[in-house]
């Protein structure tokens, strides 16, 4: 009696595994995508309902089992499959719930997390994008993620013979992450769950939206938390519209460089002396910044051989 909806839903519960599997990335995702109190209260409820429904079964199968005649038996088959569907019909909203669920995380980009990830870290619109697509062997993709409507640009390279990732992050605003919303998070969950190389793009072009400033002490803050168990690589970015660093301005822009923005490119350029100029539409520095990351990447890989910091598999696979 109860195997029409039990056994379909003891399966489909067990395809959900516990977020505690989950590798911290996906988790991360997982609390901006749903939140992991959600998640686990759905999942609980239809296993909840699943066992109500067994319950009402299992009394109904008593009593027949406890008859002689085919129209007694006939009559509590009835009664309990009536009682079966009204049980449904009034929590099986539960069941819904679950397959949006469902829907929903099969939307999620699949990180591949064991890749070496090259992140590029920085304020909104510094030409982060433009420079995935620059270091890139091949065409750039577009993650996609339910929270956002902005898309997450990725491409990939190889050093020798090992292939690496790397991709755009959401644009950070200059405050505590306490304060930031998800799509920053997601920047904020790439450095801190995936084996990430970050590379920290300021612009100094006035073109941004963001003060030099901000940029740096962005910059500072993410320095202080990941500097430290991260590779680090500064970059300065669209350097063919700033002429402290060789480029000509933006006639829209050139207004901005006065005495006292040249100063302040100055004073930035001089706080982060090893930044290297690029400038990816004209392929200025593009080279340089890749050798600087190959050897980087390889002086790493020697100094963690022996971490298993990353050798977590994912838990998401699992899911129906």
């Amino acid at each position: 009696m109860t195997s029409a909806y039990c056994t379909p839903l003891k399966t489909y519960v067990k395809g959900f595994p516990n977020p505690d599997r989950f590798h911290p990335f996906e988790r991360a995702l997982l609390e901006l995508t749903l939140s992991d109190k959600k998640y686990r209260a759905t999942v609980e409820a239809v296993d909840v309902m699943r066992k109500g429904l067994y319950g009402i079964g299992k009394g109904y199968a008593a009593q027949i089992n406890n008859q002689r005649y085919a129209a007694e038996m006939k009559s509590t088959t009835e009664k309990g499959m009536n009682e079966l569907e009204a049980y449904y019909a009034k929590h099986g909203r539960c069941v819904d719930d679950l397959k949006s669920i469902a829907k929903m995380l099969r939307r999620l980009p699949v990180a591949e997390l064991e890749t070496p990830t090259v992140a590029l870290v920085g304020a909104p619109n510094v030409g982060k994008s433009s420079l995935v697509q620059a270091l890139s062997s091949g065409k750039s993709e577009i993650n996609n993620y339910p929270f956002t409507t902005k898309g997450i640009k990725m491409g990939h390279f190889f050093v020798e013979t090992e292939r690496h990732i790397v991709t755009d992050t959401p644009g950070l605003i200059n405050r505590a992450d306490h304060d930031r919303n998800k799509i920053e998070l997601l920047t904020i969950a790439t450095l801190e769950h995936l084996p990430t190389c970050v590379v920290f793009v300021t612009d100094l072009s006035g073109l941004s939206g963001t003060s030099i400033e901000d940029q740096l002490e962005l910059r500072e803050s993410l320095y202080e938390q990941f500097a430290h168990r991260r590779p680090w690589i500064d970059v300065l970015s669209k350097a063919a519209l700033v002429p402290v660093l060789g480029g000509v301005t933006d006639p829209e822009a050139q207004e901005l460089w006065n005495e006292e923005d040249v100063r302040e490119a100055n004073a930035a350029i001089a706080k982060i002396p090893n930044a290297t100029p690029t400038s990816a539409f004209e392929g200025w520095g593009i080279p340089q910044l890749q050798e600087r990351l190959t050897s980087l990447l390889r002086k790493h890989k020697e100094e963690t051989l022996d971490n298993n910091d990353f050798d977590e598999s994912s838990a998401r696979d699992s899911l129906l």
